[in-house]
């Protein structure tokens, strides 16, 4: 790690940043300090013989700080120079003042913003006279800039007061990326977590009472948690709040700089948000409060971390989206966020049998180690099959060799005292699972990876035999999407899982409920996923009645029983091509189609559903009026 601007035999160093200079730099400086005593600087001038300590305006407070006062010191001469700038009408001035500091300081991304905007209106391609204040604020002005304290913005751009700390709000549990990350895999134990831009701190307080490696740092709330590496980077509902669109790229690329393995993106959607009460500002709002909010949607999200970082990123989930250097680890939570046998082992529990039927070697094992059999079991129904030594927990493995217990024999109590056939619903699920991520490999436009997970590769041997074996019925599965006759008899089953409904040849479901669904549904939203991204964190899904074609709703809620439509999402599998469109006052109607029929809200969701048409004001194709139509007729009724 290096610090300084080097122009013409110097060094230009920031006094945070000294320690970073090479050995025999740092000598002179050393011995320059010395002689010149205690002054005030805070930027070092260094060559060979000669070192000036530099009095700058504050880095924070001016965006191109003035020189106020320097001491030259000739070490050939032993000799010390003052000059007063301070109350010259055009001092020198300083630009690209990051490259003075330490490449991780926090201010980094503030700076580089404030360079990259001089340097899109061309400020430094002519060097000449733009070394002093006068002459670069006439630059400036040529270039339709000013200077608003520490930051570069347009000279016509309304000056606006905005309080970033505001934003953090206090949580009772985990933020929702942060829970994603633990339900996909993307972060696990032995993974640390960077929480960048933390705010008030909870993700990691709760992370660290799990027993999770887990720090973070905030520039409002704590600006000396510890910035370094680890697996994972949380920037959680962090670049939204940021007005500035260069400081928002140059935090995501700081962000990046600190991932091992991944890091996971989230921000405010914009069809979820409600920007009654604000201004606008630049790309954003200003809300009542003084924060700034930059609402994306998800494609916008995708697009623009994929664009600035140079990696793919894929979506997780609403409003989040990961980026990895891992790629194994990418797949396996793309894996993850699709799988059914997931879902499944989430919602089976792991009684024991009433009867037990233990073996002589098992015997008393139920009562010595309970613990270590449920977490053996618990392994066994996220998998589908019994666990190989590499994938039981360390917790577990170690509890197994201090009481002198083998997996084989742990395994084969487990077998005595829990029901095996919950083990072969799930083996049928992960079986599907692998189904669908094999058939979504082979779509095209499709993401190539150069080799799969181990975890995968084991599976893929278990169920299929060979991942040749896995891609050949996954074509099949492809090609059998164009069967009318198939597809058909697929929506009833989808229908008769309780997890979707299906009227006038159209299947309808919520996306929360997507991994409850069929391997043939999963892959028609994958696909879709893959031609329009994002497609799948719709709040409400339609596949038909062709069944190449699919419609996805963005609601502003979802969770109340007339949902209003942001945009409607339309994927044609065949051509393939995708659009969207932006809804004005749309509600969704006949909600209850799209949930769950084990969802405790879905009967009184389906009486209003009924209430609406029997009175008439819908159509059962789900027609009806616009939002303020709507409010106008209950209006009347009432």
């Amino acid at each position: 790690m290096q610090a300084g601007k080097r122009v013409g035999g110097y060094v230009y160093v920031h006094r945070d940043a000294t320690a970073l200079l090479p050995g025999a730099e740092l000598q002179v400086l050393e011995i320059a300090s010395a002689l010149v005593g205690d002054v005030d600087w805070n930027v070092a001038k260094v060559s060979r013989n000669q070192v000036s300590f530099l009095s700058y305006e504050d880095f924070d407070q001016h965006a191109f700080p003035a020189l106020l006062k320097a001491w030259t010191v000739s070490l050939s001469k032993n000799s010390v120079k003052e000059t007063d700038y301070s109350r010259r009408n055009n001092p020198p001035i300083l630009h690209r003042k990051e490259l003075l500091l330490r490449p991780d300081d926090p201010r980094q991304p503030a700076f580089k913003a404030i360079t990259r905007l001089a340097g899109e209106h061309g400020l430094f391609q002519e060097s000449v006279g733009i070394g002093t204040r006068m002459a670069w604020n006439q630059r400036l002005e040529d270039a339709g800039l000013r200077v608003d304290g520490g930051l570069l913005v347009n000279a016509h751009s309304k000056p606006a007061i905005v309080k970033r700390k505001k934003t953090a709000i206090i949580r009772p549990g985990l933020s929702a990326p942060v829970a994603l990350m633990l339900n996909l895999g993307v972060l696990r134990r032995g993974f640390s977590l960077f929480d960048y831009g933390c705010g008030l701190g909870r993700d990691v307080e709760i992370l660290l009472e799990n027993g999770f490696e887990a720090f973070g740092w905030d520039p409002g709330h704590r600006p000396d948690g510890l910035r370094q590496r680890a697996d994972i980077v949380n920037l959680g509902f962090v670049v939204n709040v940021i007005e500035n669109r260069h400081e928002r790229e140059e935090t995501l690329l700081d962000a990046w700089s600190y991932a091992e393995r991944g890091m996971v993106v989230s921000v405010m959607l914009m069809a979820k948000a409600d920007v009654s009460g604000h201004r606008p500002h630049g790309d954003g709002f200003i809300s009542s409060r003084s924060t700034f909010q930059k609402y994306f949607t998800q494609p916008e999200l995708l697009e623009w971390v994929a664009r600035t970082l140079g990696e793919t990123a894929v979506s997780l989930g609403v409003g989040i989206v990961g980026v990895f250097r891992d790629k194994e680890l990418e797949q396996e939570a793309l894996y993850a966020k699709r799988s059914r046998a997931t879902a499944l082992a989430a919602m089976l529990s792991v009684p024991a049998k009433e009867q037990r039927l233990p073996t002589a070697r098992a015997e008393g094992l139920p009562e010595r180690i309970p613990e270590l059999l449920q977490s053996l079991w618990e392994s066994a129904l996220t998998l589908g099959r019994l666990p190989t030594a590499s994938e039981v927990d360390r917790v577990t493995s170690d509890g197994l060799a201090k009481t002198r217990v083998s997996l084989r024999r742990a395994l084969q109590a487990c077998a005595a005292l829990y029901d095996v056939s919950s083990l072969d619903e799930v083996a049928f699920a992960r079986r599907e699972d692998l189904l669908v991520h094999g058939a979504l490999s082979l779509f095209p436009g499709a993401t190539r990876y150069s080799a799969l997970p181990l975890s995968l590769q084991r599976d893929i041997r278990h169920f299929y035999g060979s991942n040749q074996a896995l891609l050949d019925e996954a074509a099949m599965a492809l090609k059998g999407l164009r069967d009318s006759e198939l597809v058909t008899a697929t929506f009833a089953r989808a229908a008769a899982s309780g997890a979707a409904t299906c009227h006038d040849g159209v299947l309808r479901f919520s996306s929360k409920n997507e991994a409850r669904l069929p391997a043939a549904i999963r892959i028609m939203v994958g696909c879709a996923d893959i031609v329009a991204p994002g497609f799948s964190q719709c709040d409400a899904l339609e596949v038909g009645p062709h069944p190449s074609k699919l419609k996805g709703f963005i609601c502003r809620d979802f969770e109340v029983p007339l949902p209003r439509i942001a945009e409607i999402v339309r994927v044609d599998l065949a051509k393939p091509h995708f659009s969207r469109h932006v809804v004005d006052d749309g509600v969704l109607y006949l909600k209850g189609r799209y949930m769950a029929a084990d969802d405790p809200s879905t009967e009184r969701q389906r009486e209003i559903d009924h209430r609406l048409l029997t009175a008439g004001v819908v159509n059962e194709k789900g027609h009806g009026p616009t939002g303020r139509d709507l409010v106008v007729m209950l209006g009347r009724k009432g």
